[in-house]
C-alpha cells in the first residue's frame, strides 16, 4: 500500500467522540501529529485529552447529529480555526439490543435518526465543505463507520441492522453522483463484532412475549448472549489504526478503490473471522431448534 506524503497535518472533523471508535480515532489522530475537531453531546467527557493536547491540535465541540444546525456550526467552527477539513469521520451512533416486536417505534425512529439520518446530514455538509470552502480540487475524505450487520442482518439487532444498511446504499448512491474533479473520496467501513465500550455497555431489552418460548431463536440467543460476544473479537484500537493507515493512501490508490463500479469508494471490513463465529453459532442455534422442534412433532 502506498502512502501519500504529507507535508502539513491533516484536520479531522470526528462525530461520536466520546468513547469507542470514535474516541480511538481522535487518539490515534493526536498521536501521529496530525488535528482533531472532536465533536460529541458532551464535550466534558474529553477534558484529559484537552488537557494534554494545545488547542492547535484539539478543538472539543458540542454536537448532535440529529441537530442540523449544530452540524453546520461545527464546520465553521472547524474553518474559522483551522481553515479547512481534509477528513471526516463519520462515526456517532447507537445500538439497541432487542426483538423487532419489541422496539417501541419512537425509539427505532431515535435510532434511525442517529444512525442514518444524522450520518446524512454530516456527510451532506462534510462535502459541500469540501467542494466549496477547502481550495478548489483539493477534496477531503469522508469515512463512513457502518457495520457488518449492515451486509448480514442479525436477530436481535434488527433495527439497528437496518440503519446501517441505509447508511451503505446511501454512501454508494452519493459516490457515484459527485464529479470526480472535486476529489472526493470514499472510506466505507464495516467492522465485525469488536470489543467496545457500546457493545460491553448494551444490556439486553426485557424479551418479548414469543421470547420465552423454547422453539424461538431469539429464546436460545438470550440464553448465551455472553458467548456470541467472541472473546477473539478485535479490539476497537486496532480497527482504528487500520483505518487511518487507509486513509493515507495516495490519492491515485484511493482512486482505484471501486465497488460495484463505483470509482473512489473503498470498503473496508474488519473483524470478519469474529463475525464468521456469530454466523456459525447463531447457524447452530437454529439447526438445535429445528431439530428438536422436529423430536418433538414426530415422537
Amino acid at each position: 500500500m502506498m502512502v501519500m506524503a504529507q507535508s502539513t497535518p491533516r484536520v479531522w472533523l470526528i462525530t461520536g467522540s466520546s468513547t469507542g471508535f470514535g474516541r480511538a480515532m481522535v487518539e490515534e489522530v493526536l498521536l501521529n501529529g496530525e488535528i482533531a475537531v472532536a465533536t460529541l453531546r458532551k464535550p466534558s467527557v474529553l477534558d484529559d485529552l484537552v488537557a494534554r493536547y494545545p488547542r492547535t491540535q484539539l478543538l472539543v465541540l458540542p454536537l448532535d447529529v440529529t441537530n442540523e444546525a449544530q452540524v453546520k456550526s461545527a464546520f465553521m467552527q472547524a474553518k474559522d480555526t483551522f481553515g479547512r477539513v481534509d477528513v471526516v469521520y463519520n462515526n456517532a451512533g447507537q445500538m439497541l439490543i432487542q426483538e423487532l416486536e419489541g422496539v417501541p417505534m419512537d425509539r427505532a425512529r431515535m435510532l434511525m435518526d442517529v444512525n442514518f439520518w444524522g450520518a446524512v446530514t454530516v456527510s451532506f455538509e462534510a462535502v459541500r465543505f469540501f467542494r466549496e470552502v477547502n481550495p478548489k480540487g483539493a477534496g477531503g475524505i469522508l469515512v463512513q463507520v457502518s457495520s457488518m450487520t449492515a451486509t448480514k442482518a442479525h436477530p436481535m439487532v434488527g433495527f439497528y441492522s437496518c440503519t446501517k444498511a441505509a447508511l451503505d446504499s446511501f454512501t454508494e448512491v452519493l459516490a457515484q453522483e459527485l464529479l470526480p474533479a472535486w476529489n472526493i473520496r470514499f472510506v466505507n467501513v464495516h467492522p465485525g463484532t469488536t470489543r467496545t465500550p457500546l457493545l460491553l455497555s448494551e444490556i439486553l431489552e426485557p424479551p418479548v412475549l414469543y421470547a420465552s418460548e423454547p422453539t424461538a431463536l431469539t429464546t436460545k440467543i438470550r440464553a448465551g448472549w455472553d458467548p456470541l460476544n467472541p472473546s477473539d473479537a478485535i479490539g476497537v484500537e486496532a480497527v482504528t489504526k487500520r483505518i487511518w493507515s487507509v486513509t493515507r493512501m495516495g490519492n491515485e490508490d484511493l482512486r482505484k478503490g471501486i465497488q460495484e463500479g463505483i470509482p473512489g469508494l473503498v470498503n473496508m471490513h474488519t473483524g470478519m473471522d469474529s463475525m464468521e463465529n456469530v454466523h456459525a453459532k447463531i447457524g447452530r442455534l437454529q439447526g438445535e431448534l429445528m431439530w428438536n422442534m422436529k423430536v418433538h412433532y414426530e415422537y
